[in-house]
C-alpha cells in the first residue's frame, strides 16, 4: 500500500494557452511515465486523448494520471484553460489537494488565471506558480510576479529566478541554495549546478533576502535563526515554506520553458516538497444527510468509506465514475450508499487511470483518485459512504449556462437516438443541459459558450452517430424582481376520487447575494411533515425556474414561505406542491420583474497601432472598458461586454487587427438590459 505521507494529489490549471498541458506532456516524460514527449501543437499530447482536442489543439475535458517521483506518488489531473470548460477545472479543483497554476512569462495574469485562482481559493487548495514561456520575445519574470501579487491579491513568493532571457534563457538560480541550474541539451535531461553569474548576484541576492523577510513573518524558528546570523539548513526552509503554502499564507513561485524543457524537475521536486499530502488534511467534514449536524472521519484506511464522485464520462460499456477517495477502502464489487438518492450501487472495475488509458485494481485506498463502473445512479458532486455511517461531503458549484440553441436530427428515425445521447451528455456535462420547448417543439440545448456547443455537436456526430441540424445560438436571460411582494396559491382539486387542498403564503423578494432562486421555509406548524414542507420548496422552487413573466427563469431572488392551510384528510404533497406554484406566479405579478442578460468578462490582447478601432467597435458593442494596460509590445484591454454582442467577435477582430489580435472572455454575471433593448427585443 502507498504511503500517503509521499501521495501528492494535484491539479495543473492555467488560462488557455499558457503552457499547461505541455508542462504536464514534460512531467510524463521526465518520471519516465512515456518515453517520448507529446507536443500540443502536433497532436501527440499524451493528456490531450479526444479526437477534438488533437484537432483543436486545445484541452476540452480533464485527465487523470499518475506518476512516480523520488519516492513520491503524485496523482496528476490535467484541466482545460478555455472558459468554455471551466466547469471540468471546478471539480478537479474540489478533489485535490494541491494545484500547479502555470502563467505565461509574457502575459502574466491573464482572464482565465483569475477565475482559475479564485476556483482554487473557494476551496481552498494551496498554490504553487510556475512561470512559464521565459524563452519567448516579451518575457520578463519580474513583471509577471508582479502580477500575480497585485491582480490576484496573493503572496507569491519567488524560489527562483531565471538565467538568461529570451532567446538566452539557459537556466534558473535556485535561492535556497543559492547555485544555478543550466540545461545543456535539448532534452533537458542534462543539468549542471553552477555558479551564479556574476551579472546575477545581486538580483539573486534581493530576491533571497525578500524570501527570509516573508517567510521570517510565519516562522518564529526561522526568524530567530535568520537573526542570530546561523546557516539555515534547505530542511528548515523547506518546513517553512511547506506550512505556509498549506497554510495558503503564500505561493511558491518557480519558473522555466516546458516547450524548451528547461525547470520542470525543480518544479516536480516543489511539488513533493510544498504541496500536502491526504493526510495533512487530517479529517474530512461533512454533515449527517438527516440529522443536519457536522461529521468527520479520519483520512484514513480503517476509516468508516467516504468518497466524492467529481466526474462522469459516458462510456459503451458502462459510465466511468471518478472518485476522490477520502476515508477507508473500496473494493471492486462493494456496495455503496448515495445518500441523494437514498439508495445503494455496487461498485463493478475499479482503475488507475493515465489519460484513457485504465489500469484495473482490486482495492483502492483513502486518498487516491479511480474511476469505477457499474454506478447507474450517481452523478457529478455526489456523495458514496456507508448506510449505516452515512456523510454528506460538500459538493460542486457549476455556473450557469450563458447561450442556448436549438438542435434537431436530420430524421426523425433519429430522434429517439438524438435524446439518448443528449441525456448522457447531460449526465457527463453538468454545464450542459437540454430540454423540449413546449411551443415549437424544438429540442433547446444550453451551454457555457459557442465553442462548447459546438464541441458537443461534434460529440454528437463522431461518438453518437447522430446527424443533427443546429441552430443558431441564442443568449441565455434571467430575469428577477426590484422589490418585495407576498401572495398565497391555492390548490382544491379531485383527482382519481380523492380531493386534494392546500394554501401557500409566501414573500418573494430580491436576494442579489444569491446567485439562483433560493427558497426557504418559515412555516412555524409543527403538524406539517418534512415531506409537505419539501412539497412546498419544490413547488416553489419549480415555478421560479420555468419562466414567468417575459418567460425566462429568476435568479438572485429568494422566496420565503411563510404558511399553509390545509385540510385534515384532504392535504397532500400534490396539493402543497401546486399551491407554492401558484403563490410564487401570483407574487410574480405583483413585483417588479427586470431582464437580465449575461455579461463575459473580456480581455483583448492588440497591437498599439489597431487600439483605436478595437475600442471603438467594443463601443458600440455595448462594453465597458475598465483598463487598457501595456505588455510588452501589446495593448490590455480589460471590460465586460453582453454576450449578446459578442457573437462573431473572433472573425471582427481578426479583420481589424489583421490577424494580430486574440481575445478571451468568461461570464461575469448579469446585469438588468437596457429599456430600448428590450423594446427591440420584444418589439411585434
Amino acid at each position: 500500500m502507498q504511503d500517503l505521507t509521499k501521495t501528492r494529489n494535484i491539479g495543473i490549471a492555467a488560462h488557455i494557452d499558457a503552457g499547461k498541458t505541455t508542462v504536464t506532456e514534460r512531467i510524463l516524460y521526465y518520471t519516465g511515465r512515456q518515453h517520448k514527449i507529446g507536443e500540443v501543437d502536433e497532436g501527440t499530447a499524451t493528456m490531450d486523448y479526444m479526437r477534438e482536442e488533437r484537432e483543436r489543439g486545445i484541452t476540452i475535458t480533464s485527465a487523470a494520471t499518475t506518476v512516480k517521483w523520488k519516492g513520491f506518488r503524485v496523482n496528476i489531473v490535467d484541466t482545460p484553460g478555455h472558459v468554455d470548460f471551466t466547469a471540468e477545472v471546478e471539480r478537479s479543483l474540489r478533489v485535490m489537494d494541491g494545484c500547479v497554476v502555470v502563467f505565461c512569462g509574457v502575459g502574466g495574469v491573464e482572464a482565465q488565471t483569475e477565475t482559475v485562482w479564485r476556483q482554487a481559493q473557494r476551496y481552498h487548495v494551496p498554490r504553487i506558480a510556475f512561470v512559464n514561456k521565459l524563452d519567448r520575445v516579451g518575457a520578463d519574470f519580474a513583471r509577471a510576479v508582479a502580477s500575480i501579487r497585485e491582480r490576484l491579491n496573493a503572496n507569491p513568493l519567488p524560489l527562483q529566478v531565471p538565467i538568461g532571457s529570451e532567446k538566452g534563457f539557459r537556466g534558473v538560480v535556485d535561492l535556497l541554495e543559492m547555485k544555478g541550474i543550466v540545461y545543456e541539451d535539448d532534452l533537458g535531461k542534462k543539468q549542471t549546478t553552477v555558479e551564479i553569474p556574476p551579472e546575477l548576484v545581486d538580483e539573486a541576492q534581493k530576491y533571497r533576502d525578500g524570501m527570509f523577510e516573508v517567510l521570517t513573518q510565519f516562522s518564529d524558528e526561522l526568524l530567530e535563526s535568520y537573526l542570530g546570523g546561523e546557516d539555515i539548513p534547505r530542511e528548515k526552509l523547506e518546513k517553512a515554506i511547506f506550512e505556509s503554502t498549506v497554510a495558503q499564507r503564500i505561493s511558491p513561485v518557480l519558473c522555466g520553458s516546458a516547450l524548451r524543457n528547461k525547470g520542470i524537475q525543480p518544479l516536480l521536486d516543489a511539488i513533493c516538497a510544498y504541496l500536502p499530502s491526504p493526510l495533512d488534511l487530517k479529517e474530512v467534514k461533512g454533515i449527517h444527510p438527516e440529522r443536519d449536524r457536522e461529521v468527520t472521519f479520519k483520512i484514513s484506511d480503517k476509516e468508516h468509506f467516504a468518497a466524492l464522485a467529481f466526474k462522469v464520462v459516458a462510456d459503451k460499456h458502462g459510465d466511468l465514475t471518478f472518485l476522490r477517495i477520502y476515508s477507508g477502502v473500496l473494493n471492486q464489487g462493494r456496495q455503496v450508499y448515495n445518500p441523494r438518492t437514498r439508495r445503494k450501487e455496487r461498485v463493478g472495475q475499479i482503475y488507475y487511470m493515465h489519460a484513457d488509458d485504465r489500469v484495473a485494481t482490486q482495492t483502492a485506498h483513502a486518498g487516491e483518485i479511480v474511476a469505477v463502473i457499474g454506478l447507474k445512479d450517481t452523478a457529478t458532486g455526489d456523495t458514496l459512504c456507508e448506510k449505516p455511517h452515512p456523510i454528506l461531503l460538500e459538493s460542486i458549484d457549476f455556473p450557469e449556462p450563458v447561450l442556448l440553441m436549438a438542435i434537431e436530427p436530420r430524421s426523425t428515425g433519429e430522434r429517439r437516438k438524438l435524446e439518448e445521447a443528449l441525456k448522457r451528455l447531460e449526465k457527463e456535462d453538468p454545464t450542459f443541459t437540454y430540454r423540449l420547448d413546449d411551443e415549437t417543439g424544438q429540442t433547446i440545448v444550453s451551454g457555457m459558450g459557442e465553442l462548447h456547443l459546438e464541441v458537443l455537436g461534434r460529440r454528437l456526430v463522431d461518438e453518437f452517430n447522430v446527424e443533427v441540424r443546429i441552430g443558431t445560438p441564442q443568449v441565455a436571460y434571467r430575469q428577477t424582481v426590484s422589490k418585495a411582494a407576498e401572495a398565497e396559491g391555492k390548490f382544491s382539486r379531485a383527482i382519481a376520487g380523492k380531493s386534494h387542498f392546500a394554501v401557500v403564503r409566501l414573500v418573494l423578494e430580491p436576494a442579489p447575494e444569491e446567485a439562483h432562486a433560493v427558497v426557504v421555509s418559515e412555516v412555524k406548524d409543527a403538524q406539517l411533515t418534512r415531506e409537505m414542507i419539501a412539497a412546498m420548496e419544490r413547488g416553489a422552487k419549480n415555478s421560479a425556474s420555468s419562466g414567468l413573466g417575459l418567460g425566462y427563469p429568476l435568479i438572485n431572488v429568494r422566496a420565503r414561505i411563510l404558511g399553509a392551510e390545509y385540510r385534515s384528510g384532504d392535504c397532500s404533497e400534490l396539493a402543497f406542491e401546486a399551491a407554492a406554484d401558484a403563490a410564487l406566479r401570483a407574487a410574480a405579478e405583483k413585483t417588479d420583474i427586470v431582464l437580465l442578460e449575461p455579461v463575459m468578462r473580456l480581455e483583448v490582447h492588440v497591437p498599439q497601432e489597431y487600439l483605436g478601432d478595437v475600442l471603438n467597435d467594443l463601443t458600440v458593442r455595448r462594453a465597458d472598458i475598465q483598463d487598457v494596460a501595456t505588455i510588452a509590445e501589446m495593448k490590455i484591454i480589460r471590460g465586460a461586454a453582453p454576450i449578446s454582442e459578442m457573437f462573431g467577435y473572433a472573425t471582427t477582430l481578426r479583420s481589424l487587427s489583421q490577424g494580430k489580435a486574440v481575445y478571451t472572455m468568461e461570464p461575469h454575471g448579469y446585469v438588468p438590459v437596457p429599456k430600448e433593448r428590450i423594446e427591440e427585443m420584444f418589439q411585434y
